[in-house]
């Protein structure tokens, strides 16, 4: 019975201890994200069909809804505020590993006279969060899935 006790105390923290290493490791270079929620800040979510965000290199191709107050407007616009294909800039990219690994990727880029802050979270499941703030209009953030060279590294 106690040789039974202890190969299960071996057993289950050795569980715990592999599953503390587990690190998330995503190709953010490449990066694509269907998105099938949108959150507003003043309306509540919707489901939405045929929206998505790429990374390809150092250049973000959006198309996605949009829902808020703009303070401003730039009226030499005739697109839709998220549809756009533009470099970034400051992009920064964090693994966080553990129990919940996951991948942040933060940039910013510019149209007209427009700033956009972008912070992403890829989790281990194909689950990403997209957390944009315009520099003149309300943030916004969506849910959906990405598809990248991913591989749970242990």
């Amino acid at each position: 019975m106690k040789q039974l006790l202890v190969t299960i105390l071996v057993l289950l923290t050795s569980i715990y201890s592999f599953a503390e290493s587990d690190t998330l490791q995503v190709n953010t270079s490449n990066l694509c994200i269907e998105v099938y929620t949108m959150i507003p800040q003043r309306y509540s979510s919707r489901t939405v069909n045929d929206y998505s965000l790429c990374l390809k290199g150092d250049t973000v191709v959006c198309n996605l809804p949009y829902m808020g107050r703009a303070y401003s407007t730039s009226y030499s616009e005739q697109d839709a505020p998220l549809t756009f294909t533009l470099p970034t800039k400051n992009k920064e990219v964090q693994q966080k590993s553990g129990k919940k690994p996951k991948t942040t990727i933060s940039f910013t880029c510019h149209k007209a006279t427009i700033t956009y802050n972008f912070k992403i979270e890829l989790l281990p499941k194909g689950s990403a969060y997209i957390n944009v703030i315009p520099s003149n209009a309300d943030g916004i953030s969506f849910k959906g899935d990405y598809k990248s060279e991913m591989t749970n590294k242990k």
